[in-house]
C-alpha cells in the first residue's frame, strides 16, 4: 500500500561549484592590477634591484642645512685610458676649386698702392698676387674688427690699413682693363707673433723655466690654445669680407730648437691642459684640423690654402714641426712650399700620390726666387725668410 505524504518533497537543484574558483581567480587578477598600479610611487631602483618601500619603512635620510637630501655614493676606482687622435680615417674634400695661380708675392714692408699697382702692371705670364697681410710680427694691415685685435691693440687705423679694401678693388679694375683677373691672396702667420706675445702672456709658448720661447723665427704662439686659433679664423673671415680670394695660413708648425750632442731635447709648456701627451704632431694637425673644419662652409670660390715647411712634411709626419702633407692635402686648397729648381722635381714627386682631388700641378704651389719652374701654379718671390731644417 502506498505510502501517504502529508507535505509536498521539492526537487532538489544541483549547485554549480566550478563557477566558484573562477570568481576566486577574477578577484585576485583585480587585486593584483590594482595593487601594481596602486603602489608605483612606492617602488624604488637602485643599483641592487627594485623594491617596494610603504609609507612608515623610509629609512631615515639624513639632510644638509638646506634641507636637501644627502646622497652617499659609492667610490669607484677609473681608468681614463685616451687614444692618439687618428688622422689617417679624414676623408679629402679640399681642391676642386683650386685653378693654375701664378703669382707674385709682395712681403708686409712693401705693400702700398703704388707698389702695389706696380707689380700687377708686372704680371706678364703671372694671374695672382699674394700680400702678406699678418706678418711675424704680428700686424695687421687692415683694420681689423676681431676680439683679440681690438682687445690688444693688434691693428692700426691709418691710410693704408683704413684703404685697403679699395686698393683691393682698384686691382681688380686694373685688371679688367687689361683684360685680364687678378687673383688676389692674402699670406698671414700663425703661430709666430710677436705683438701678441708681448701684449700678453695668455697665449706664448714657453719653456720649461717659463720663459716665452723666442728665436731667429720670431715669438711662438701655443698652437693649442682655442683662443688663437679662434683669432686665426676670425682674421680669415675678415680677408675674405674686404675683398681676397685666397687666404694662406704660414708658421702652422712647431719650433724645433737647436740642441747640441748629448743634451736633451727642451721640454716646451702649453697653455692648455691636454687629456693626452702634448706633441708636436697633436699640435700642429689638430690646429690645422680645426680650422680647416671651422671654414669648410664659406663663401663659394674663396681657397684656404697653407705652407709645408720642410721636405719630411711633404711626405709624412714630421715629429719635429708637426706637419703632414698628406693631411694638409685633405684639407686645404693649396699647399705652398719653398724650394729651388734643383729640388722642385723631387718635390713634386714627393706629393703627387697625395693629390686625390684636382691636379697637383695646380694645387702644390712651390715658392721660388729667381726662377720660375714648369709648373701650372707658383709663387716668384725675391726674397726668402730662412727655412726650418
Amino acid at each position: 500500500m502506498a505510502k501517504n505524504r502529508e507535505f509536498y518533497r521539492g526537487q532538489k537543484k544541483r549547485r554549480n561549484y566550478a563557477l566558484i574558483p573562477f570568481v576566486v581567480g577574477l578577484a585576485l587578477i583585480t587585486l593584483i592590477v590594482v595593487a601594481f598600479y596602486g603602489l608605483q610611487k612606492y617602488v624604488v631602483i637602485t643599483k641592487d634591484g627594485v623594491q617596494v618601500v610603504l609609507p612608515g619603512q623610509e629609512a631615515e635620510t639624513p639632510l644638509d642645512a638646506d634641507g636637501e637630501e644627502i646622497r652617499e655614493f659609492e667610490t669607484v676606482a677609473t681608468d681614463l685610458v685616451f687614444d692618439e687622435p687618428d688622422y689617417s680615417r679624414i676623408t679629402a674634400r679640399a681642391g676642386r676649386q683650386a685653378k693654375p695661380m701664378r703669382a707674385i708675392y709682395i712681403a708686409a714692408e712693401d705693400v702700398n698702392r703704388d707698389n702695389l699697382l706696380k707689380r700687377a702692371e708686372q704680371l706678364n705670364s703671372g694671374n695672382a698676387l699674394i700680400l702678406e697681410m699678418k706678418p711675424r710680427s704680428g700686424y695687421l694691415l687692415w683694420v681689423s674688427n676681431t676680439d683679440l685685435a681690438l682687445a690688444y691693440s693688434l691693428s692700426v687705423q691709418n691710410e693704408l690699413t683704413a684703404n685697403m679694401a679699395g686698393m683691393l678693388q682698384e686691382l681688380r679694375d686694373y685688371g679688367a682693363e687689361q683684360d685680364k683677373e687678378i687673383w688676389l691672396a692674402a699670406q698671414i702667420s700663425c703661430c709666430v707673433d710677436g705683438l701678441l706675445a708681448a701684449r700678453t702672456t695668455s697665449f706664448a709658448l714657453r719653456t720649461e723655466t717659463g720663459s716665452d720661447y723666442v728665436d731667429d723665427t720670431g715669438y711662438w704662439l701655443d698652437p693649442y690654445n682655442a683662443d688663437l686659433r679662434r683669432y686665426v679664423i676670425d682674421l680669415i673671415n675678415e680677408l675674405y669680407a674686404i675683398g681676397f680670394d685666397e687666404v694662406i695660413l704660414s708658421d702652422v708648425c712647431h719650433p724645433v730648437p737647436e740642441t747640441k750632442n748629448g743634451e736633451a731635447p727642451m721640454t716646451f709648456l702649453y697653455t692648455r691642459e691636454m687629456s693626452a701627451d702634448p706633441s708636436p704632431i697633436n699640435a700642429i694637425c689638430g690646429f690645422a684640423l680645426y680650422v680647416a673644419n671651422q671654414m669648410e662652409e664659406r663663401e663659394d670660390g674663396k681657397l684656404l690654402s697653407i705652407y709645408l715647411d720642410t721636405a719630411r712634411s711633404l711626405v709624412r709626419y714630421d715629429e719635429g714641426t708637426g706637419q703632414n702633407g698628406v693631411l694638409f692635402f685633405k684639407l686645404y686648397d693649396r699647399i705652398y712650399y719653398r724650394t729651388d729648381r734643383y729640388t722642385y722635381t723631387y718635390n713634386y714627386t714627393d706629393i703627387e700620390n697625395s693629390v686625390t682631388i684636382g691636379s697637383p700641378h695646380d694645387r702644390f704651389v712651390p715658392v721660388v726666387i729667381n726662377y720660375l719652374p714648369e709648373n701650372s701654379s707658383w709663387v716668384y718671390i725675391e726674397d726668402l725668410p730662412e727655412e726650418t731644417e
